[in-house]
């Protein structure tokens, strides 16, 4: 399995360059540092994008700190500034949305 951290990275980067998606300016888009992004194949970014979606239903809050993470790439210390909570808050449930999303892209990617 792909580290699961450069696989949401690819995701992000490959949802940002989607148009008309529901991450469109969730959070304030910053310009990327780097010239080589990573991204991902159409078929494992609708798999990863499908798993990242179905993270709503179970955590809201997650999802909200999972997408303004890794598609708007805000920082978990401006994300807690907005919505008031420590940064190792925020880790946390980013942390516990990475690992509810690798679980579920896990099985999907390698049979793929």
């Amino acid at each position: 399995m792909r580290d699961i951290r450069y696989l949401l990275s690819a995701w992000g980067n490959w949802s940002g360059s989607r148009i008309g998606t529901e991450y469109k300016a969730a959070w304030p888009l910053a310009t990327a540092s780097s010239d080589i992004l990573p991204m991902l194949s159409d078929a494992d970014g609708e798999i990863v994008d499908r798993e990242v979606g179905r993270l709503k239903h179970f955590d809201p809050l997650g999802y909200d700190i999972a997408v303004a993470y890794y598609n708007g790439k805000v920082s978990c210390r401006a994300i807690g500034q907005e919505l008031g909570k420590p940064t190792y808050y925020i880790t946390s449930f980013l942390a516990r949305a990475e690992a509810y999303i690798a679980g579920s892209v896990a099985e999907l990617l390698e049979a793929a």
